[in-house]
């Protein structure tokens, strides 16, 4: 196998990660605006979601929730926005720009996860802490390969 191959190959596994980010945090920032199930999409309600959360440890303030799902949702949109100019970076050859970009996805992703993971032990939700915590370490998996296949020679 050449070098050039090599090249390509990770070039190709590269692009893969960061779009599977894009698409993933595309679809939770969607998520966030439809709240229920319409024609192809079967939304979450986030906001009865948090609001009944935080009823369970005694706090009934409705903006409380409100706000912690705003909170959230510019938080998905920021890794997003980092993930999605990493993609157009590194589809242009920019591979420095498109490594900062991604690496700034990934740190956001590793605070909403942990985040989440707090909250999820706060509330007792296991099986929301058991998903939280599959992502927060599927974005460590993620980004170790991304770095690693430019170097695989």
């Amino acid at each position: 196998m050449t070098l050039l191959t090599k090249s390509k190959e990770a070039r190709i596994i590269q692009v893969g990660i960061v779009l599977y980010w894009v698409f993933f945090w595309f679809l939770n920032v969607v998520d966030k605006f439809i709240g229920e199930a319409t024609f192809l999409w079967v939304g979450k309600d986030r906001l009865g979601q948090l609001v009944k959360y935080f009823s369970s440890i005694g706090i009934e303030n409705d903006f409380i929730a409100l706000n912690v799902l705003r909170l959230t949702t510019f938080l998905e949109i920021l890794a997003f926005f980092f993930v999605l100019l990493a993609l157009i970076y590194q589809l242009i050859g920019n591979k420095k720009r498109a490594y900062n970009l991604f690496f700034l996805g990934t740190l956001f992703g590793l605070i909403i996860f942990s985040f989440f993971s707090i909250g999820d032990q706060v509330f007792g939700d296991r099986a929301e802490l058991l998903e939280h915590t599959t992502y927060w370490i599927a974005l460590i998996i993620s980004w170790g390969a991304y770095i690693y296949f430019p170097k695989a020679k």
